[in-house]
């Protein structure tokens, strides 16, 4: 397996039409594109921040009406288009539960949105005891 492989594997792929992204990896001495910054991580807030995008906005607003979050973070790892999202969220509602639940909870929450994207990674969490 060339040298230059795995680079392209972690590579988030951008929202393109298929000739400009052969076009990026076509050549084995070109160097990788950079990969797309990461969106700030956004704690809960009284609103989703300004600078959310509209599917994150959607997400964020949902996930913090129905459970409560005490932190709450949204990101389009997709680059903008709404097909990758990942979304880290802390919630005393999750304490008890195995991760499957937790996940599943979050999931079910969010069941008509998931119909329209590639994928979602949900890392959730229980607040630490006081």
């Amino acid at each position: 397996m060339p040298s230059h492989f795995g680079r392209f594997l972690r590579i988030p792929r951008p929202c393109a039409p298929a000739a400009a992204s052969r076009s990026a990896l076509g050549s084995a001495s070109a160097p990788a594109p950079a990969p797309a910054p990461a969106a700030a991580r956004r704690l809960l807030s009284a609103a989703p921040s300004p600078r959310m995008t509209g599917g994150e906005q959607q997400i964020y607003t949902k996930l913090s009406r129905e459970l409560r979050p005490t932190k709450l973070t949204v990101s389009d790892a997709s680059g903008g288009c709404g097909s990758m999202y990942v979304v880290e969220i802390e919630a005393e509602c999750f304490r008890g539960l195995t991760r499957v639940k937790q996940t599943k909870m979050v999931n079910n929450l969010l069941k008509e949105e998931i119909k329209d994207m590639h994928g979602m990674r949900v890392l959730c969490s229980v607040p630490p005891e006081q």
